[in-house]
């Protein structure tokens, strides 16, 4: 961390030489955040709070309350929701939940520097992650603040996008999450951007935000870029400087038609709550790690990250393959199966369908109670007119022929499911339970 510390000091110095917003609508100067930042370390210093949790809709008003429990030592709490579970977990751990009510008023009366230094990157507070449990139990990830500026400069050096108030950085993702912190507060402090305050889940909101900026950047996800129109007029008046992307695969057709269509940079991050960022690629060829991360192989062949924000080696279970310091991700190790003999990649047999331009979206999993494939997809529109007008078996002929120039015989689903839209949750995945729960059932699909 001391390697790191001074350049990470002088970049959040200069950004502050030079920044004079930190976010829009309503217009909110950096020295009047750094001042309130400070008011606010100062009042929870003074009422001895040890821990907060936080729950904003305000992303500029979560970075403000950060920076002062940073500098206050106080631990935060974020849970990704305030389900019952949570709430519960909240009052056992917390002193109080921070909230936009709660900022209005916290620390208000408190003094601070005529002109306050800027808050250290070193701190050791810690940000407690509670993951929502969609895959099993909820787990806590722990990292500290010093860790967090660690990755946010590496992430920093490894986009192709400059520093400076021009950029507003519009996002969809939620801020309670490891990738919505790290790229929509952790980045934009950084980078001496402007922060949109408010989580955008849908296109057109995202769109109308990003006309009145300068320049924006993006942070979404494929389950939203594949939704997005790429023709639509309002999208090419956006002045993009970037799009990024995270928390699942992005379809090469549709981030290669976004990259042709908006003429920018869109990206794909990889990496988890538990590594945090891992590596990046600016088209669907290798994965180029960051400039501080190391990765190798076990001997199942699944990756395994070492980073300095990371207190050890952390083990993946993606499978790849290491080509001259960069890496193809293969599916999880658990995605790869036999059939027969073959062993089978399930994600390269999702990749290989969304070339299929009847697709919007597909999941391929071992059928609940056969060993073969079975393809739960989400027809576009194109697709649902080639069903009604073709039927569903010449349909799964049809879809199946195309999987034969790419897949073995034994990779091609046995079983099929069409839909409009796969129910995937706020990070991209889909329960196992609903695609058992389709497979299981003998319903004919029906499209309006």
């Amino acid at each position: 961390i001391n390697m790191m510390d001074k350049p990470m000091n002088d970049s959040m110095h200069n950004l502050r030489e030079t920044t004079t917003l930190i976010a829009r609508h309503p217009d909110w100067q950096w020295q009047d955040f750094i001042a309130r930042a400070w008011q606010i370390a100062a009042q929870l210093k003074q009422d001895n709070v040890r821990t907060v949790a936080f729950w904003f809709e305000d992303a500029a008003l979560f970075a403000c309350t950060m920076l002062a429990c940073f500098h206050a030592g106080v631990r935060i709490l974020l849970p990704p929701n305030l389900l019952e579970e949570n709430q519960q977990w909240i009052a056992e751990n917390a002193d109080f939940l921070f909230d936009d009510t709660q900022f209005a008023h916290y620390g208000v009366t408190q003094k601070h520097p005529e002109n306050p230094p800027h808050f250290a990157c070193h701190a050791q507070t810690e940000i407690w992650l509670k993951t929502s449990g969609s895959s099993g139990q909820p787990k806590i990830l722990v990292k500290t603040a010093a860790q967090m500026w660690l990755e946010a400069n590496a992430i920093r050096q490894s986009l192709p996008f400059s520093t400076g108030n021009h950029i507003h950085l519009v996002s969809s993702v939620s801020a309670q999450h490891h990738y919505g912190l790290s790229y929509r507060i952790m980045l934009p402090l950084t980078m001496g951007w402007t922060i949109a305050r408010r989580q955008l889940p849908y296109p057109e909101h995202l769109i109308e935000e990003s006309l009145s900026a300068p320049s924006v950047v993006w942070i979404s996800s494929p389950a939203l870029l594949t939704r997005l129109n790429s023709n639509a007029p309002k999208l090419a008046q956006c002045p993009f400087a970037g799009i990024i992307s995270s928390g699942g695969v992005l379809p090469v057709d549709v981030g290669n038609a976004m990259r042709k269509q908006l003429q920018t940079h869109v990206i794909e991050c990889y990496g988890s709550t538990e590594t945090g960022a891992i590596a990046f690629r600016a088209d669907d060829g290798l994965w180029q790690p960051t400039p501080i991360t190391q990765v190798g192989l076990n001997e199942e062949g699944a990756l395994w990250v070492e980073s300095a924000w990371l207190n050890q080696r952390e083990q993946t279970a993606d499978a790849a393959e290491l080509v001259n310091g960069k890496f193809n991700l293969l599916g999880r190790i658990d995605r790869i199966v036999k059939f027969g003999d073959k062993r089978i990649s399930l994600v390269k047999i999702e990749q290989d369908l969304l070339r299929h331009p009847w697709l919007a979206d597909c999941y391929v999993a071992q059928h609940p109670k056969h060993a073969r494939p079975a393809a739960w997809a989400a027809l576009n529109t194109e697709g649902i007119q080639a069903y009604k007008t073709l039927g569903r078996n010449e349909l799964v002929n049809r879809l199946r022929h195309f999987l034969m120039q790419s897949q073995e015989h034994s990779a091609l689903p046995r079983f099929w499911r069409f839909t409009d839209e796969l129910p995937r949750n706020s990070q991209s995945k889909l329960g196992k339970r609903d695609f058992e729960q389709v497979f299981l059932t003998q319903k004919e699909e029906h499209f309006a």
